[in-house]
């Protein structure tokens, strides 16, 4: 299931990767409340990367207030667009094993890309987040509240869906403590979703 639900993901956005930018075209900043919590926190030049960054919009904004941002991504459709927001900064990447040197990073920003990964894979890849931040490092991180997994279409494509993976606030919590990584805040966002927003923090 595991790989086979990040293939056929990996598929869709590839093909859909234009229509999804569209979609997006003209809103605001994603979470604008983490993304200010997020950033009051790093160093004025961080070192951070956009992970599964899609179109790289939230990438593009933290490269804009200065810092030296990565958007990485599986889908190479997604990457395409998102070079033209990061040019030269974008890498084709699994989060399960990430295309970064240890400790290189003051900060990871991940929105809505967990709500992609099997839940068997969520202890791994929060230890790469942990092996690439620097001690001290943040984890801005946005899923989705809920239980199980479901094929789901995709609403501006009909006949394309997508897996998505819904987690609970507390396992997910005792997963990054044990990939150590301190939360500092959590917070519900109801609205095309049941969002989550954590807030967390490298040991």
């Amino acid at each position: 299931m595991t790989d086979e639900a990040t293939r056929h993901n990996q598929s869709v956005y590839d093909q859909i990767a234009g229509l999804y930018a569209d979609s997006r075209a003209g809103c605001g900043p994603s979470f604008p409340d983490l993304g200010s919590a997020f950033t009051a926190r790093l160093p004025r030049v961080a070192d951070l990367a956009d992970l599964g960054c899609g179109p790289a919009r939230d990438g593009a904004r933290f490269a804009q207030e200065g810092h030296r941002v990565t958007g990485i991504d599986r889908s190479a459709g997604m990457l395409a667009i998102a070079a033209r927001a990061l040019p030269g900064r974008v890498a084709r990447g699994d989060l399960r094993c990430l295309p970064l040197a240890a400790g290189s990073l003051d900060g990871i920003w991940c929105c809505a890309s967990l709500l992609h990964v099997p839940h068997e894979e969520t202890g791994a890849i929060l230890g790469e987040m942990r092996r690439v931040l620097r001690r001290g490092g943040h984890l801005a991180l946005v899923t989705a509240l809920g239980h199980g997994a479901r094929l789901e279409t995709v609403p501006y494509a009909p006949g394309r869906q997508r897996w998505f993976f819904y987690r609970e606030a507390v396992q997910l919590s005792g997963q990054l403590a044990a990939a150590g990584l301190e939360v500092l805040d959590t917070t519900r966002k109801p609205g095309s979703r049941d969002w989550l927003t954590v807030l967390a923090q490298a040991g």
